[in-house]
């Protein structure tokens, strides 16, 4: 029997740990939300959506973009496509995972004021 990874997205995850699974993803390159949500799914991306918890990924989002930790862009993706709010991680975003936020095994350090200076 083929044994199966854990769902990143599930109700286990705190918020914090959402938090560091999206900056893991954002770390790699900038993405819109269903693309960061794909990205953490263990399933194929081409899986239905309703596979995972709806909206999930968007408060760790809000709380990045929040904390100056991750910055918005719409784009527009082509004629008769709706915009897309591309994420990217800021200076300070980028600080506080090269300090070991997405490697060390405490997760409070995203919470710290000391990890984004």
């Amino acid at each position: 029997m083929a044994e199966s990874r854990r769902d990143p997205l599930d109700r286990q995850t705190s918020p914090v740990e959402l938090r560091r699974l999206v900056l893991s993803v954002l770390v790699r390159k900038e993405a819109y939300g269903v693309e960061i949500a794909a990205a953490l799914s263990p399933r194929s991306p081409a899986v239905e959506m309703s596979e995972w918890p709806e909206g999930s990924v968007y408060p760790a989002l809000r709380w990045l973009e929040r904390h100056r930790l991750a910055l918005t862009q719409w784009v527009d993706v082509g004629e008769g496509a709706p915009r897309r709010r591309y994420y990217s991680l800021t200076t300070k975003g980028k600080r506080v995972a090269a300090r070991g936020a997405l490697s060390e095994p405490n997760p409070n350090l995203l919470l710290s004021g000391s990890a984004a200076r």
